[in-house]
């Protein structure tokens, strides 16, 4: 199975992914990835240190549906913080509504900007099939050949939602009682999706891309 994390170089700034593809995954590649500031301290590799990925992407879609080979997806996306939110009226609501802004993932966004990638990618392997064989074959047609394919994704949303107790310190606050809370919402909201087919099935529209927001399309 590949596994994939990442984690930013606190040097350059950069967003850096540690991949079985590519290296053998350690201990210190799985703490670097959860070594959030100030809460944690940079974890060192090869000589560079690293924070959380998440103070640049907390749930970085785009590598997923980007890795190659391109395949026909499920991929099931995990957010801890939701970009929506009331307006704070006091010093530890603006806080804590900093920290939901800072570390969502734009996910709705980020999917629609992966549809519109979908539907070009479509679009030109349409065109590529009607060009005659003088330009079917040629350069920039094989050129464009890589860049396009008919596969499919089904990206299923899932989203925490915040308890109205949980303030400002809820990015490190790791007592037992608080992990079992989140692990029973995760899990609940997952068995809820699982029940509806549609999540499962192979999308038939033009960009080949179906989503699906249990807050949105699965009100039980």
């Amino acid at each position: 199975m590949r596994f994939s994390i990442g984690a930013v170089n606190v040097r350059s700034g950069n967003f850096v992914y540690f991949d079985t593809k590519t290296r053998t995954i350690a201990p210190e590649h799985i703490m670097a990835s959860g070594a959030l500031p100030p809460g944690f301290p940079a974890i060192e590799i090869e000589g560079e240190h690293y924070w959380d990925g998440g103070l640049v992407s907390n749930t970085p879609l785009q590598w997923v549906v980007d890795s190659q080979p391109r395949l026909d997806t499920l991929a099931f996306q995990v957010d801890l913080w939701s970009a929506r939110g009331d307006l704070p009226r006091a010093l530890a609501e603006v806080s804590t509504r900093t920290k939901e802004i800072q570390y969502s993932s734009r996910t709705r966004a980020s999917t629609d900007s992966f549809k519109y990638v979908q539907r070009l990618r479509r679009a030109t392997a349409d065109l590529l099939e009607k060009l005659p064989d003088h330009l079917r074959h040629g350069p920039e047609a094989e050129l464009l050949r890589t860049a396009v394919d008919r596969k499919v994704y089904n990206i299923v949303h899932l989203f925490y939602r915040a308890k109205n107790y949980e303030g400002h310190s809820k990015d490190y606050e790791f007592s037992r009682a608080s992990m079992v809370e989140h692990w029973r919402a995760g899990y609940h909201d997952a068995i809820r999706t699982l029940r509806h087919p549609e999540v499962l099935e192979r999308p038939t529209n033009h960009e080949g891309v179906s989503t699906f927001d249990l807050a949105r399309d699965g009100r039980e």
